[in-house]
């Protein structure tokens, strides 16, 4: 019996499914949300579980919260599929964007690390770095490849895993550090750039380039994501705050 991987979902994002499952279940003419309470005993979490998946819903657009009026349903932004931002795993954005996720391990390798890296990571320009490759599909179409680089010493003496469990994963079972924002540095390549993105044709690619950082705010790994926007669209609503003069 070939591997199964079970997925570790944690009370927010269970939260949060449920409350998109709910949202869908209202008529179009209801915008507002029942008050917190309620939603507490319809679904069955606490009042800070379901402030915290509220809060992300709002960071993605789906909700709108409005001091002292409540929370209403983003009409406009329910079929947002994919977000940018918060950050998911691309088996969950490739699976919200409707199609069957499948990820393809190609390996680690042990290389020196980059000046960039040793500043980042404040350590010497000798030592190794462990990269990982993934390519991930989308209904057998491969969609986005990559690369994460982190500092070898994680894993000491340990072997280096080499499967299709996520990164995030590993190190929280290895360090017991998860991560909890990252600088990303947004631009465009070319397929023909790496002999990796061959698989992709001759097309454009979006490159997200990622310094993860963790709680602490100490930097993690760096992350090379290049996504095939054919497959994948990423969207965020964004908020919009200027300075008006008034006449």
């Amino acid at each position: 019996m070939p591997r199964q991987m079970i997925e570790r979902i944690d009370l927010k994002t269970q939260t949060k499914r449920a409350l998109r499952t709910y949202i869908h279940t209202l008529p179009s003419e209801q915008n507002k949300l029942p008050r917190e309470e309620e939603l507490c005993d319809l679904i069955g979490v606490s009042r800070v579980t379901l402030r915290s998946a509220l809060d992300e819903l709002a960071s993605e657009g789906v909700v709108l919260r409005r001091q002292g009026k409540g929370t209403f349903v983003n009409r406009a932004g329910l079929g947002i599929q994919a977000v940018f931002n918060p950050a998911q795993h691309f088996s969950e954005v490739i699976a919200n964007s409707g199609y069957i996720p499948r990820i393809e391990p190609l390996g680690w390798t042990l290389e020196p690390v980059s000046d960039e890296f040793a500043r980042a990571f404040s350590i010497p320009k000798d030592v190794d770095g462990i990269r990982m490759r993934k390519l991930f599909y989308a209904d057998d179409r491969p969609c986005v490849y990559c690369e994460d680089l982190l500092p070898a010493d994680i894993w000491q003496d340990a072997p280096i895993p080499n499967n299709s469990e996520s990164l995030f994963q590993l190190l929280y079972a290895r360090t017991g550090r998860k991560a909890a924002w990252d600088k990303v540095e947004i631009a465009v390549c070319s397929s023909q750039s790496k002999a990796e993105l061959e698989c992709f044709g001759e097309k454009p690619l979006l490159l997200l380039k990622s310094l993860i950082f963790d709680n602490e705010d100490q930097p993690m790994f760096y992350a090379w994501e290049y996504i095939d926007t054919d497959l994948l669209s990423l969207s965020q609503i964004r908020r919009r705050e200027f300075t008006y003069d008034r006449e």
